[in-house]
């Protein structure tokens, strides 16, 4: 989905892990996207840091955007398990199934591609769930990183493997960052 349409506001954020944008039509979150782009160690910036552009959302959107950024913090620090922010899904109907399917799969545990593609009715499209994920617009949000492949290796992850390992060690999923290798 492309959000630069003039109707949907984004907004950048920085934090201990990168740089991030979220994207809101109204008031619900429809994208969240990671630039990285950065280490932590040489990012200046605590896990709580201001936005570079509070000014973009007033009123209701401001509540709203506050809530979204104080939970991805907060997710990120290992203080919330679950986001509560209200969501929008854009996309086929195909790919809103994978992405509600993959926002149900609790904190600290996985699903592979095939129990998506079961789950939602659809037992033999294990590729075409791997396809909607990678353009999964609400990153970290809808935890498509919970998702791995069926010989419980780590799968493919649109922001990099790497940090796929470090959002599932961070939630204990795995132990180490070498169980899925």
């Amino acid at each position: 989905m492309n959000f630069d349409d003039s109707r949907f506001i984004q907004v950048h954020h920085r934090n201990v892990w990168g740089e991030w944008t979220f994207v809101f039509d109204g008031i619900k979150l429809c994208g969240l996207r990671f630039q990285g782009g950065k280490t932590a160690s040489s990012l200046k910036a605590c896990a709580y840091a201001e936005p570079e552009a509070e000014g973009k959302v007033r009123g209701r959107n401001a509540q709203v955007y506050q809530q979204a950024r104080r939970e991805l913090n907060l997710y990120l620090a290992g203080k919330i398990k679950k986001f509560t922010i209200p969501i929008k899904f854009y996309g086929t109907e195909f790919q809103k199934k994978v992405l509600e399917a993959t926002r149900n799969i609790p904190y600290g545990e996985t699903r592979t591609y095939k129990e998506i593609a079961e789950a939602i009715g659809h037992p033999h499209a294990e590729r075409s769930v791997g396809n909607a994920l990678h353009v999964n617009p609400l990153q970290v949000v809808v935890p498509c990183h919970r998702v791995v492949s069926s010989g419980k290796g780590i799968g493919g992850y649109a922001l990099g493997t790497d940090l796929k390992r470090k959002l599932l060690c961070m939630e204990n999923a795995i132990q180490n960052e070498l169980d899925l290798e």
